[in-house]
């Protein structure tokens, strides 16, 4: 037999977001949460009920943030995942424009009749 959903102290701020959800990924997020503790869904269901895999499913409940009502970002974009960079990405951008800007002018002057 499954385990009772958790995640009761969420339900009011979730009912909140049903209401007043605005995209489809707002009121999957609330969906999440509020039909398993209302109606009992199983994780299975409540994937199935909501469009989405088991697997998300259960990533939406366990990072729904009851205060402000949306999933906690725990993922990082590829770009924020420079942990052996040395300089910041507008310092990377300012050396690669003088380095570039030499080697077109140097170019220019090989290939200028």
């Amino acid at each position: 037999m499954a385990r009772k959903a958790s995640g009761t102290e969420q339900l009011e701020v979730a009912m909140e977001r049903l209401k007043k959800a605005k995209t489809a990924a707002e009121l999957r997020a609330a969906q999440a949460i509020v039909l398993p503790l209302l109606l009992g869904l199983s994780l299975e269901q409540t994937a199935l009920a909501i469009g989405r895999s088991v697997g998300v499913t259960c990533r939406m409940r366990t990072r729904y943030d009851p205060a402000t009502g949306e999933e906690n970002k725990t993922t990082r974009s590829k770009r924020e995942l420079r942990n052996r960079a040395k300089a910041s990405l507008e310092q990377e951008a300012r050396i690669l424009d003088e380095v570039l800007s030499e080697a077109l002018s140097v170019a220019w002057s090989l290939f200028r009749p």
